[in-house]
């Protein structure tokens, strides 16, 4: 059986991490926001279901999001950046982490709870999801503006995967 990890407002976990609110949930895990007490900065808590087969996806999540932070200041990328912006405002200082449109995975851990493991993941705060742009036009639809941006949005995260796939089996 899969079961949830039962998470209290206000309860802290890892010494660290102090949680405000659920932000969302899926079928295999809840995500929170929560207070990084090191840091003094919020952040989004991903708690997967307590099941081996979950943890062992997790631990997959995991190396796949460090390999792509290991090639996030790669020259090869950095110069694939700079063409995809194209001498945006954003470059004027140079590249920063945000530039590469990847989540940054800032910490991960086992919790035991009462009905098992649970692998945590703790990530930077994002936007809005997708769900929540739908609810906002009532289900009726988006403007078409959204659309493009998201079109764009979606091909250029498409390529950055191709990119770093082929990079990291060095096709």
């Amino acid at each position: 059986m899969f079961l949830i990890l039962n998470i209290n407002f206000r309860e802290i976990y890892l010494n660290r991490y102090l949680v405000l609110q659920k932000l969302g949930w899926g079928h295999f895990s809840t995500v929170w926001l929560a207070k990084d007490l090191k840091y003094n900065t919020f952040v989004a808590m991903k708690v997967q279901k307590s099941s081996q087969h979950y943890i062992e996806a997790a631990y997959d999540e995991v190396e796949i999001l460090q390999e792509l932070e290991r090639h996030n200041f790669d020259p090869d990328w950095e110069k694939s950046l700079r063409e995809y912006w194209n001498d945006n405002e954003k470059l004027k200082k140079g590249i920063e982490r945000d530039h590469s449109q990847v989540v940054q995975l800032l910490n991960s851990f086992i919790h035991h709870g009462p009905n098992g493991k649970h692998f945590c993941m703790v990530f930077e705060i994002m936007g809005v999801t997708l769900l929540e742009i739908i609810k906002r036009y009532n289900y009726k639809g988006v403007k078409y503006i959204f659309l493009k941006f998201l079109k764009k949005y979606l091909m250029y995260n498409l390529l950055v995967l191709i990119f770093y796939i082929m990079k990291i089996i060095k096709y």
